[in-house]
């Protein structure tokens, strides 16, 4: 019999109970946190080339040395959604403006139509992907990726504040009624325009159901948590900032 020489010689049957909570609960509490991950379609760049993902995988990257392959047909449920713009020219200082009437998110989405700027702009999703159970940011910010998101709207929770606030707007609301988040597949096609090519998103419906969703309070937290825009101001670099999609 092996005995593990890394014990500490206690008695168990003086000891209390010393786990408080279930499994699940600290399950829970363990993906409680500020950061939330990024989910992103990689076609090349560091991660790619250092064998980390698949080219046309979708991955959360880690850091510089980790990103968890999701592979090439993935599901998510989306949540909620926010303008965003990012300037990644200062890998030390990202600036990240979430207001899309304001001069310095015209600048970024002005400056992202020049070649290699680092700079993107577009919907940014806040999403619940199924083989993590984990909420995620999709952040649709090229060319690409803002044409297909538009298809990810309709699966968007919809309330009647929602709806309220369309006809508010102006916008033709006939036939839309209040309804819950809707589950989609995240696919990728390989695009090749003469000597370049490169991954997009496509979006699909998901027939098979979720059965892993948090409760709604913790669906609630989240979503308020992405929507709660602190600042305007400059946020620290985050790893594999230069392996976003095309």
């Amino acid at each position: 019999m092996t005995h593990n020489t890394n014990l500490v010689p206690v008695s168990l049957e003086q000891l209390p109970s010393t786990q408080i909570g279930s499994d699940d609960q600290f399950a829970d509490l363990a993906k409680s946190t500020d950061y939330i991950g990024r989910l992103q379609l990689f076609t090349k760049g560091k991660a790619v080339n250092r064998k980390l993902v698949g080219p046309g995988n979708y991955g959360i990257p880690e850091s510089d040395e980790e990103v968890i392959d999701l592979g090439d047909d993935i599901d998510i449920v989306p949540l909620a959604r926010r303008p965003k713009a990012i300037d990644m020219t200062d890998s030390e200082a990202i600036i990240v403006n979430y207001d899309p009437d304001s001069k310095e998110f015209k600048r970024i989405a002005a400056t992202s139509l020049e070649k290699e700027s680092h700079c993107m702009y577009g919907p940014s999703f806040l999403v619940f992907e199924r083989s993590q159970g984990r909420f995620l940011e999709f952040f649709c910010g090229n060319k690409s990726s803002r044409s297909e998101a538009k298809k990810v709207y309709p699966y968007l929770p919809l309330t009647q504040a929602d709806i309220d606030a369309k006809a508010a707007k102006g916008d033709d609301v006939t036939g839309l009624v209040p309804h819950g988040p809707l589950a989609l597949k995240l696919k990728s096609r390989l695009v090749e325009k003469g000597s370049y090519s490169w991954h997009v998103p496509v979006v699909v419906k998901c027939v098979e159901p979720f059965t892993n969703i948090p409760k709604m309070e913790r669906v609630v937290k989240e979503i308020t948590a992405f929507l709660t825009i602190k600042d305007n101001g400059v946020e620290r670099a985050t790893a594999a900032a230069d392996d976003r999609a095309r």
